[in-house]
C-alpha cells in the first residue's frame, strides 16, 4: 500500500541552489568542456603514424589478424640489403617498400 505524500517527499529537492552555486556549476562545466576540447585537439594533432623517412613498414597478415613489422635506420638497411624482401610470400610488398626508401635499386 503506497504511503500518502511519499512521492512528493522523495522527489522534492531539499533546497534550491543559490545564484552563486549555479554560477559555480556553469563555470566548472565550462572549464571541463574547454579542457575536453583541448585534449581532443592535442590528441588529433599528435596521433597517427610518425613514420620517419628511414623506416620500412611491412603489413603482415596472420590467422588472428594482422600486424605491422617496422624496421628503422641501420636495421632497415640490413633488412633490405640482406635479401629478406626477395624471399617469402610478402616479397613484393617488402621489396616495394625497400625500393621506396632507396635501400634497394630498381634492378634488384
Amino acid at each position: 500500500m503506497p504511503l500518502e505524500g511519499h512521492w512528493e517527499r522523495v522527489n522534492t529537492p531539499v533546497r534550491k541552489l543559490s545564484e552563486r552555486e549555479r554560477r559555480l556549476v556553469w563555470v566548472v562545466g565550462a572549464l571541463v568542456a574547454a579542457a575536453t576540447a583541448v585534449a581532443v585537439v592535442v590528441a588529433i594533432l599528435t596521433s597517427g603514424s610518425s613514420s620517419t623517412s628511414s623506416c620500412v613498414e611491412v603489413e603482415v597478415p596472420g590467422t588472428m589478424g594482422g600486424g605491422v613489422n617496422r624496421v628503422c635506420g641501420d636495421d632497415a638497411v640490413s633488412f633490405c640489403r640482406a635479401g629478406a624482401p626477395s624471399m617469402g610470400p610478402l616479397r613484393h610488398v617488402a621489396l616495394e617498400k625497400c625500393r621506396d626508401q632507396g635501400y634497394v635499386t630498381p634492378s634488384d
